[in-house]
């Protein structure tokens, strides 16, 4: 028997990030797949809220803060934890899911996931403004991960980049896709939940985090263009959901009745919403996989996305490419998707064919693989 610990702390079921995601559906997952090695869990939340109670082999432990706010107490407390156990117990492997914790065990192998390298893309901003913490945080993260025996990385675009910008050599780089959650499926989507988010017409979808890297002014202005050149009618909306307090004051500008923000929205009605939608469109400068293209894509919604970093290698030949940046042919597209049915329904069926190459179980049986592979070594 091994024992393994995992860094739950991105996770917290009142929200949900992409990092805290993946963390989700690998506890859900490996619980099942895994009855035979011992795991120690721990996070901040006070319980997982998972969808089925962990084994009898997996154990979860709340870090106690003692009282002290602030992400110094928050970071001390992990580093306290991981040094504690790994001192106490004869640990196998470390795998930590956000932040890196540097082991001065040489029996413990660390296995660190870095998603990306977007902080370091031109087109990143904070929406929140310079911030010297989040500088800090994200250097002392990159020059962390050399020192992991395995870095985990979610697409081979985000691989290319860490091993050549970060100096990492590929043999020590692991590519696991990220799983989408088994709720995101093919159907007809609730009425009751589109008119609740008013849209009882036809729209455009727009899933993802504001101010970053996701281009959504382009989308907005695009959508813009395509309306007075006639390619888009006028009873086709399009929808944002995000955080509208994230969002430019020049994109803020161009919200009107058929540009809307959807804030707050729970994964129960964003299948609704993914099922509702002509097209999802993500036309990011920079992604490192795209979760929202391939959740739409597995309710049998087909994806317009930026011909840029991670997203081709995603999406493939089973939806729309186009330039990034050129709202131009973005418009284009959209009178497209909207208007051909023939189109967007073969694109739709190639989509939902490809989004099985993303499950939540496939993601949690390689990482499984890589644990045991780390264990042994």
């Amino acid at each position: 028997m091994k024992r393994l610990i995992i860094d739950a702390t991105p996770y917290n079921p009142d929200a949900l990030t992409g990092a805290g995601r993946i963390v989700k559906h690998l506890l859900e997952n490996l619980s099942e797949l895994d009855r035979e090695n011992a795991y120690l869990v721990f996070g901040f939340t006070p319980e997982l809220r998972l969808s089925r109670p962990l084994p009898d082999n997996f154990t979860y432990r709340r870090l106690n803060l003692h009282g002290y706010l602030g992400p110094v107490a928050r970071e001390a407390a992990r580093r306290w934890f991981v040094h504690h156990r790994l001192a106490r117990y004869k640990v196998d492997v470390l795998h930590c899911t956000l932040e890196m914790v540097p082991s001065y065990d040489e029996h413990a192998r660390i296995l660190f996931s870095l998603y990306d390298l977007a902080r370091r893309s031109p087109y990143f901003t904070d929406p929140i403004g310079p911030n010297l913490r989040q500088y800090v945080r994200t250097r002392l993260r990159y020059s962390l991960a050399k020192k992991a025996d395995v870095v985990h990385t979610i697409s081979h675009f985000s691989a290319d980049e860490i091993s050549s910008q970060l100096r990492i050599a590929p043999e020590r780089l692991r590519v696991i896709y990220p799983g989408y959650d088994p709720l995101f499926t093919p159907g007809e989507p609730e009425p009751t939940v589109l008119a609740r988010h008013g849209l009882a017409q036809r729209y455009l979808l727009f899933v993802g985090q504001f101010g970053r890297q996701k281009n959504e002014e382009g989308l907005m202005r695009a959508y813009l263009r395509a309306r007075r050149e006639g390619v888009l009618s006028d009873d086709c909306r399009l929808a944002l959901v995000g955080r509208p307090e994230m969002l430019a004051a020049s994109a803020r500008s161009l919200l009107s009745a058929d540009i809307k923000v959807l804030d707050n929205v729970s994964d129960a009605d964003l299948l609704h919403l993914y099922r509702g939608a002509v097209a999802l469109v993500l036309p990011s400068f920079y992604e490192g996989f795209g979760l929202p293209a391939v959740e739409a894509m597995a309710c049998g919604t087909p994806a317009i996305v930026a011909r840029t970093t991670s997203l081709p290698e995603v999406v493939d030949d089973s939806g729309v490419i186009v330039a990034p940046g050129d709202e131009a042919e973005l418009a284009e597209a959209l009178g497209r998707i909207v208007n051909d049915d023939a189109w967007r329904e073969r694109i739709a069926a190639k989509a939902l064919k490809r989004a099985k190459k993303f499950t939540a179980r496939e993601m949690t049986r390689q990482m499984l693989q890589l644990y045991r592979e780390m264990a042994d070594g």
